[in-house]
C-alpha cells in the first residue's frame, strides 16, 4: 500500500506540473514566450524541495536551510497552482460550448489563479496557527473525573519550524492548565541537524510532558531527538510505561507504518497498581496490541489528516477509520490528531492544525 501511495504521489505531482504550468501561461499570456522557462522553474523547484530535505539534516548551512525553506513555500503555493489548473480543465470540458467564456478566455484561468492564491494563503495560515479543539472523554473511573491533558503530535520542528513557533505553542498549551502533555510523535522535521535551540522553549511547558517519537525522530542523528528531548525535560517513552498524574501512560516506538503485529516488552509497567492506561503510538495502527494493554485511550498522529488536498483521500485509504478523530477500537477509544505543524510545505488545506485538549468527564 505505501508503495502504491507513493507511486500515486509522484504521478499526480508529475502530472500536476503541466496542469499549473497550462493554468499560468492562459491566464498570463505575456508568460507564453518564456514558457519554457517557466516550467523549469516549477520542476527546478521541486527537485531542489524534494532532494534538499535528504540531505539538509546532514548540514548546518544556513543558506542551505533558507533555501529549502523557500522551496517549500513555493512548492505549497505550486500544489495549489496543481490543483485548480486540474479543476478549470475539467470545468472546460463541461463548459466548452459556452459562448461567454469563449468571448472571455482569460476570465476562467484568471479566476481559478485568484482562488489558487487565496487557498495557498489560507493554507499558509492554518499551518502556522493551529487552532485549540477540546474532546470529552466519558465513562471514565470517577477519581480522575476534571482531569484534563493535551495532546501535540507532528510538531516538525526544524527549518521551517523554528523557535519561537514552538513557544506559541507551548504558550496555548500552557493556557489550557493541563495536568500533562503528550507529544505523539515527530517532534523534529529532520531538516535540521543543530536541535539544542528548541531545548530552553521544551522548559517553559508548566508540567510534565511525554514524548513519544514518531518516524521523523529517527531522521536526525542517531540519539539527537532523544538527547535533544531529555535536555529539555521531556519524558520520553520508547516502549516504556510512566505514571504521570494518577494514570499510566505507555509509549510504543516507532516501528512501521503498518501493523507490526508484535507484542512488545514494556518496561515500567505497574499493573499491580491497577492504573487507567493511555497508549501512545505515533502511526495509528497496532490498536489490538494496546487493547491488549488495556489501554481505554489511544493516541495518534503521523496522517496529518493529508494536509493537503486531495491527499486526504489516500491517507483514508491508508489508515482507514483511523487516519482522522475518534474512533471505537472494542471498547477502547482511539483518537488520531491532524498533527500541530506540517511535513514539507508548510500548507494546511481546508483544515487547521491542532492542539487537542482532553477532558475527562
Amino acid at each position: 500500500m505505501i508503495i502504491i501511495s507513493l507511486f500515486a504521489f509522484l504521478s499526480l505531482v508529475s502530472l500536476g506540473h503541466y496542469f499549473a504550468w497550462r493554468l499560468c501561461l492562459e491566464a498570463c499570456p505575456r508568460l507564453h514566450n518564456r514558457r519554457f522557462y517557466l516550467l523549469a522553474v516549477f520542476i527546478g523547484f521541486t527537485v531542489f524541495f524534494l532532494g534538499a530535505f535528504m540531505v539538509l539534516h546532514r548540514s548546518d548551512s544556513a543558506v542551505l536551510a533558507a533555501l529549502y525553506v523557500l522551496s517549500a513555500v513555493f512548492f505549497g503555493l505550486l500544489s495549489q497552482l496543481m490543483l485548480f489548473g486540474v479543476l478549470a480543465w475539467v470545468l472546460r470540458l463541461f463548459l466548452g460550448r459556452c459562448k461567454y467564456l469563449k468571448n472571455k478566455p482569460l476570465l476562467l484561468p484568471r479566476v481559478f489563479v485568484i482562488i489558487a492564491l487565496v487557498f495557498f494563503t489560507l493554507g499558509t495560515y492554518n499551518a502556522f496557527y493551529p487552532r485549540v479543539k477540546t474532546v470529552y472523554l466519558q465513562g471514565w473511573p470517577e477519581e480522575l473525573k476534571g482531569k484534563r491533558f493535551v495532546q501535540l503530535s507532528d510538531l516538525h520542528l526544524g527549518a521551517v519550524y523554528r523557535p519561537f513557533w514552538l513557544e506559541r505553542v507551548v504558550r496555548q498549551t500552557n493556557a489550557l492548565n493541563p495536568d500533562f502533555v503528550i507529544i505523539s510523535g515527530d517532534l523534529f522535521d529532520g531538516s535540521d541537524e543543530i536541535l539544542t535551540e528548541f531545548v530552553p522553549v521544551f522548559k517553559k511547558f508548566y508540567v510534565p510532558t511525554i514524548f513519544v517519537p514518531g518516524n521523523h525522530d529517527y531522521y536526525v542523528p542517531l540519539g539527537v531527538a532523544h538527547e535533544t528531548a531529555d535536555n529539555g525535560g521531556l519524558i520520553v517513552l520508547s516502549d516504556a510505561a510512566q505514571e504521570v498524574s494518577g494514570l499510566e501512560v505507555i509509549g510504543f516506538n516507532y516501528l512501521a507504518r503498518e501493523d507490526s503485529n508484535l507484542r512488545r516488552e514494556i518496561q515500567g509497567l505497574r499493573p499491580e497498581a491497577d492504573l487507567v492506561r493511555i497508549v501512545v503510538n505515533h502511526v495509528p495502527v497496532d490498536q489490538a496490541e494496546a487493547k491488549d494493554l488495556g489501554a481505554k485511550l489511544l493516541l495518534s498522529g503521523h496522517t496529518h489528516r493529508g494536509q493537503i488536498f486531495p491527499f486526504s483521500a489516500f491517507v483514508r485509504l491508508l489508515y482507514g477509520r483511523f487516519s482522522y478523530g475518534l474512533e471505537d477500537y472494542e471498547g477502547m477509544t482511539t483518537n488520531t490528531s491532524a498533527g500541530t505543524g506540517t511535513w514539507g510545505p508548510p500548507l494546511r488545506t481546508l483544515f487547521p492544525g491542532e492542539i487537542i485538549e482532553f477532558v475527562i468527564e
